[in-house]
């Protein structure tokens, strides 16, 4: 089987988001979007060192945040912020305007925010003082009620019906959670009580039996949340979870939501390789959305060569393959020259693989050349890593 795909012309596009703008206009719409970049720090660094883990190549065309972006502005959330923690140029040449997510706009639209740094410029202070710092976005917003999310834990979760449970159950705060059978090590636990009150949130890695895994999502009105920290950040706090969440767990009705998708979750190279895989096997939550938007870039079709095989692959526009490709993932501009071969692995944007090379159970990141004959082979626990630009 062979998956290709191609580049929308820019007629479609347009014409998706002239129905997705009728679609928003029949919503009345109460969620100001928040996408929480302050919890994502240090994780994936053979990836993030040039770059945030929202910014993160996925799918074949696609970056992390993408999912999340298009969750919220399909539900008809027209404004959305985005609380960033470091590296973040990639990001916002990856957003710009928010034009491609109908967010350019003069009432509403996208926000990016720079993170909260302490005085020497070096370290990051937290989540909470980022919110903080930025206070005065959420004082002008006209909703009444936030969703905070993060780019990183990817989920078809239903803003609307998230919101209408939090309101229907008179929750004070709202987390969403899954249910045992979607394993998560990087995940946090919940403990839920009576009528799914949340009584407990463990550590990240550990997985009790007898409890569900938390989606990073909440709900909760704006001035509740305000409120909440502004009195936590007066205190020294800086964790919105630790700071603001697990304190009010006695004092304030939090309430879980069983959302029961699909859920990909990305946080180290094992992890991306096994998310990516898993969209070959039409398993992945890129299948769950109609749509997915994204940063538009003209490129022509893929060009399948003489000679060339390709089977069980997702392939983007602008390649050009001569050689064999097998149960992999090609981004935008790869190259695959006569006689090379890639098999299990997952290449970025415009790599080129030269004659004769071979290239297995890795990932390579953009504009990796690997020159004519040579082999890189990991396995499939341990896929190899080709930093950006580099030659092999």
């Amino acid at each position: 089987m062979k998956i290709s795909r191609a580049a929308q012309s820019s007629n479609n596009v347009f014409d998706l988001k002239k129905d997705r703008r009728k679609e928003a206009l029949l919503l009345t719409n109460d969620l100001l979007g928040v996408i929480n970049l302050g919890t994502e720090e240090g994780l994936f660094p053979e990836f993030t060192g040039h770059r945030n883990l929202a910014a993160v190549p996925f799918s074949g065309r696609y970056r992390l945040i993408d999912f999340t972006l298009t969750n919220m502005i399909t539900q008809g959330i027209n404004q959305v912020g985005i609380f960033t923690l470091d590296k973040y140029r990639s990001l916002m040449d990856h957003l710009g305007s928010g034009k491609e997510w109908d967010l350019d706009r003069s009432q509403g639209g996208l926000h990016i925010f720079p993170p909260a740094l302490k005085p020497d410029g070096e370290a990051y202070l937290g989540d909470l003082a980022n919110f903080s710092m930025h206070r005065e976005h959420f004082v002008r917003s006209k909703q009444p009620y936030v969703v905070i999310t993060g780019s990183n834990v990817l989920t078809t979760i239903d803003f609307q019906d998230m919101l209408e449970h939090h309101k229907s159950m008179g929750a004070d705060i709202t987390l969403a959670y899954t249910g045992h059978e979607q394993k998560c090590g990087y995940c946090r636990p919940i403990r839920l009580g009576e009528n799914d009150r949340v009584v407990g949130i463990g550590e990240r890695g550990y997985s009790p039996s007898d409890e569900y895994t938390y989606t990073e999502t909440i709900v909760m009105s704006k001035n509740l949340f305000l409120r909440l920290v502004d009195e936590a950040t007066s205190k020294g706090e800086y964790d919105l979870l630790d700071g603001v969440i697990r304190p009010q767990l006695h004092r304030l009705h939090v309430h879980g939501y069983h959302y029961t998708g699909k859920m990909q979750v990305i946080h180290s190279v094992l992890s991306y390789y096994n998310e990516s895989m898993r969209l070959l096997r039409h398993e992945g939550i890129i299948y769950d959305f109609p749509h997915i938007y994204t940063k538009i870039k003209h490129e022509p079709p893929t060009r399948y060569l003489n000679g060339s095989k390709v089977n069980e692959a997702l392939v983007a526009n602008g390649c050009k393959i001569s050689g064999e490709v097998q149960n992999s993932i090609l981004f935008r501009g790869v190259v695959v020259s006569e006689y090379a071969r890639v098999k299990n692995s997952i290449i970025l944007s415009k790599s080129i693989i030269e004659e004769g090379a071979v290239v297995e159970n890795a990932i390579l990141d953009k504009e990796v050349v690997v020159k004519r004959g040579q082999v890189i082979r990991g396995t499939v626990d341990e896929p190899i890593v080709i930093g950006k630009r580099t030659t092999v």
